[in-house]
């Protein structure tokens, strides 16, 4: 099972869609300026896709040839591969979850699971999940809620908590974020931590963050 993004799903046409529809930090609000251009210009090379994108932006040492190529500096190539990476799917330790017992840690380790990663690429199919749960003593529930939030933690900028808030409001997929309306999110989210000062409030553009970067994402958990 493909835990990653994979990244030739993308085309270059669509990225300047996300680029020039989606909110973008403030540091890299500078790429929707010329991503027309450079798409234009990457396509008569046959760059067409984010995986392409990423390889030929992959050698710094390049970037003043590949600058003046694109009409751009070398400033702006340094930013469009921040935003290019920022599509590689991380993982988390199984810990950062809290949803497992020390033991439970103990022997998912054991068994070479120790990150979301790992979960996700053994715990997809239903058999295997039975299997762990039978040589290891985990509590099936509290697996399935983990792998639930290992695959919304594919999203870049959807850490443990905010899986938690998603999965309770039925969010339980990445491929849920493309329909959803940031701002009702956000709200509702608020709402459910409104008698917690200490929890940070979630802004619509978090939420759009995360959107954006579900893009490509499938889920490929059997229930």
């Amino acid at each position: 099972m493909a835990y990653p993004l994979d990244l030739s799903t993308i085309s270059l046409e669509r990225f300047q869609e996300i680029l020039t529809t989606f909110e973008l930090l403030p540091s890299r609000k500078v790429l929707a300026d010329h991503i027309a251009e450079v798409v234009a210009r990457l396509g008569a090379e046959d760059v067409t896709d984010l995986d392409a994108l990423r390889k030929l932006l992959a050698d710094k040492k390049r970037y003043p040839e590949l600058a003046e190529r694109l009409g751009v500096d070398g400033d702006y190539l340094i930013i469009l591969n921040r935003e290019v990476n920022a599509y590689k799917t991380k993982a988390l330790t199984l810990a950062r979850l809290e949803v497992f017992s020390d033991e439970e840690l103990t022997a998912l380790a054991g068994a070479g699971i120790t990150s979301t990663k790992h979960l996700y690429e053994r715990c997809c199919l239903k058999a295997e999940r039975e299997n762990l749960v039978s040589d290891l003593g985990i509590d099936l529930a509290r697996l399935e809620n983990a792998l639930k939030m290992a695959n919304l933690i594919r999203v870049n900028g959807a850490g443990p908590s905010f899986a938690r808030f998603f999965i309770e409001i039925g969010l339980t997929r990445p491929e849920d974020f493309r329909d959803i309306d940031p701002v009702e999110i956000a709200d509702r989210y608020n709402a459910s931590i409104a008698d917690d000062p200490s929890q940070p409030k979630l802004r619509h553009e978090d939420i759009d963050y995360c959107k954006r970067f579900s893009e490509g994402l499938q889920t490929d958990i059997e229930w």
